[in-house]
């Protein structure tokens, strides 16, 4: 696999952040929702962040030299808790919506080895699905 410079690895450490957020974000709402519906709801879009997140990090890893990786953990910041389902999954919408377009300037912008642009690219379509799923009606 092709290393990649210290530029890219940054902006793909960044949205590997961004997804533990999202990922924390997600379960905390899972965890606090009383409706049983839109608590599996979240449950399952905390679950495939995960997902994600735990395979581009280890593509991303095998792909950096070891010597060069950063040596603090990534600070998470959580998303708060809002106080209803309704405006919960409008607040995660916008937020998708923003990572779309980070994933769409990394693939755009970044030479990535194809493992990573593929893991990136079927996320981004995946959400791209989900907020299409989502408009068409409730969860």
């Amino acid at each position: 696999m092709d290393t990649m410079g210290t530029e890219t690895f940054g902006k793909l450490w960044e949205i590997m952040r961004r997804n533990k957020e999202v990922e924390k974000a997600y379960d905390n709402a899972a965890k606090s929702e009383e409706n049983k519906k839109l608590g599996d709801y979240f449950r399952r879009k905390s679950n495939q962040w995960k997902k994600f997140g735990d395979s581009l990090k280890i593509k991303v890893m095998a792909a950096f030299p070891s010597g060069v990786r950063p040596k603090e953990e990534m600070d998470i910041m959580e998303i708060p808790s809002l106080d209803n389902g309704a405006t919960t999954i409008k607040k995660f919408s916008q937020r998708e919506r923003a990572e779309v377009e980070e994933y769409r300037k990394i693939l755009e912008e970044q030479k990535l080895p194809f493992e990573i642009y593929q893991i990136i690219r079927k996320h981004k379509m995946w959400i791209e699905v989900d907020l299409s799923k989502s408009m068409l009606g409730p969860v």
